[in-house]
């Protein structure tokens, strides 16, 4: 066996995760954001994709949703957000949306919000413009 991890037959140290990765992709809703009055009258059309690093280990075994973040409380907080508060900026949604959840859930270590204007007006033939905020707990 070659410690240096050379020529095959060698055996690893099993080692358990060292964290705990959790998405939602897709959270899509009208919401009134954006620096144009129009915008704010009439809305525009937002998706938001929330990535977590947790260290929420005990699910992997225990396979409960008590031991875990539960994706349903992740997307009502994203739309409460988006209901209560209005924002120029998608980089200013995308960072309320981190810091909520980062408040709300003390499991998560670091949360990427990314927040996704579709068909944003006055830029012609463009899909969507998209501001990523990434929060770590300090």
């Amino acid at each position: 066996m070659n410690p240096q991890g050379g020529s095959g037959g060698e055996i690893l140290e099993a080692r358990g995760p060292d964290g705990l990765r959790l998405g939602v992709s897709g959270i899509s809703f009208t919401g009134r954001h954006g620096v144009r009055r129009e915008e704010r009258e009439r809305g525009n059309r937002f998706a938001v994709d929330i990535e977590l690093e947790c260290r929420l280990l005990d699910s992997i075994e225990t396979d409960e949703l008590a031991d875990t973040i539960d994706y349903q409380q992740i997307t009502d907080l994203v739309r409460e957000i988006n209901d209560r508060r209005s924002f120029n900026l998608i980089e200013s949604f995308a960072g309320a949306i981190a810091d909520a959840i980062l408040e709300r859930h003390p499991g998560v270590l670091a949360v990427v919000a990314r927040v996704s204007k579709l068909a944003p007006p006055g830029l012609g033939d463009v899909e969507r413009t998209t501001a990523e905020v990434t929060r770590r707990r300090a």
